[in-house]
């Protein structure tokens, strides 16, 4: 379809893509089905054509999107399926660049976790301390869960409009993946990386893709009760094991009482003011919080029902993912983007297309000064070429 369409319009490949800034190599690649062209360039591409190429669009990244559409527990919307979209072209773009520079790929992730003997939420509880120990993360605040995981999984904040929390797919090639929802509030987008990674460590035996839809606040649990009708009875109580374990991850019960202790305010628990102290260490939204101290017992039910969740961002959620487009880019896809530019196997242009960005952004990650710190030399060519500890 790129190339008839491009025939008809009477361009050649290099003239086509010097028109939407990429290379012609680039596209080339597109065009032979070797590679699949972000939704940008596709935009880009129909534009400058006259035409439209919403078919191969639906036809791209097939094995992420129908995985995943497939898990979806009810008709989604054209917004989250063109986010669904948009996450297997971010993955088929990263997949296919690995492979022009050589680097290593995971392959199929497993779980480094022993099976979870039951779906309740202690068991949830366990499994959560036994990754925190896994991955050495100790038992404290974790910071940047998104920088924290970024060598456990690849995770992408993507737009997945009002029917999506996040999904997680075990790609057959790039293992363990997850996109969380960009549209929601910094909070809930910490929680649904948490709810997303229990499913990647405890139920991905069950299938390469899990849905993750709206059912409330996310980690607005104070009880562990039913969570009502989100499906059948096996949906629901792994949807309620992969919410305990997401509590637990981000604010271990033990870390919790040791600041409150700290702080001597066990009187003052039902405090909006002292929550949003407590939700400023540990990184999470007001509703996670508030479901933590319920759930380890802290404070009582009425107080938890007293208790609203504020209505605007508490300080620190502003900066919460910030930093321009890149900021949604796991780590270790900007270090292999920047290795294959400093090496010249892609242009600022090309990377600006693989990262659905724009070039000023591309030459910000060169210079190191977007998302984050500079990475050292040695950091970023073990977590461009697979050197690294994964």
């Amino acid at each position: 379809m790129l190339r008839s369409g491009r025939e008809r319009a009477g361009l050649s490949r290099q003239a086509a893509a010097a028109a939407v800034g990429i290379s012609g190599t680039l596209l080339g690649g597109y065009e032979a089905g070797r590679r699949q062209p972000p939704l940008g360039v596709a935009a880009a591409l129909a534009g400058l054509y006259g035409t439209s190429l919403e078919a191969g669009l639906e036809a791209s990244s097939a094995h992420v999107s129908g995985a995943v559409l497939s898990a979806a527990p009810r008709e989604l919307s054209e917004r989250a399926r063109a986010g669904v979209r948009l996450f297997g072209q971010r993955l088929a773009d990263y997949v296919e660049l690995a492979g022009e520079m050589g680097a290593a790929l995971a392959g199929p992730a497993g779980s480094p976790l022993a099976p979870a003997r039951t779906s309740g939420a202690r068991e949830a509880e366990r499994a959560a301390r036994e990754l925190r120990r896994h991955l050495d993360l100790g038992g404290g605040a974790l910071g940047d869960p998104f920088g924290v995981l970024d060598g456990f999984l690849l995770a992408w904040r993507l737009p997945l409009g009002g029917d999506l929390d996040g999904v997680f797919c075990n790609h057959p090639e790039a293992g363990f993946c997850v996109a969380v929802n960009s549209e929601l509030a910094a909070g809930r987008q910490v929680f649904a990386l948490a709810h997303e990674l229990a499913h990647a460590c405890c139920h991905s035996s069950d299938g390469d893709a899990v849905v993750c839809v709206p059912g409330g606040d996310r980690g607005d649990r104070g009880d562990r009760g039913d969570r009502g009708d989100r499906g059948d009875r096996g949906d629901r109580g792994r949807e309620r094991f992969a919410d305990a374990f997401a509590g637990e991850f981000l604010v271990p019960g033990d870390e919790l009482r040791r600041v409150i202790a700290e702080l001597s305010v066990f009187s003052e628990l039902a405090s909006p003011a002292l929550i949003a102290r407590l939700q400023r260490h540990f990184g999470v939204g007001f509703a996670t919080l508030r479901a933590r101290l319920r759930q380890e017992q802290l404070i009582t039910r009425s107080e938890y029902d007293a208790l609203a969740s504020p209505e605007r961002p508490v300080r620190g959620d502003e900066d919460y993912p910030g930093g321009g487009l890149l900021s949604g880019q796991p780590g270790r896809v900007l270090a292999l983007v920047r290795a294959a530019v400093e090496r010249s196997v892609i242009t600022a242009g090309d990377a600006a297309s693989v990262l659905g960005t724009s070039t000023e952004e591309v030459r910000q990650l060169l210079a190191g000064t977007a998302a984050g710190p500079p990475r050292s030399r040695p950091d970023l060519e073990g977590a461009a070429l697979g050197r690294g500890e994964r």
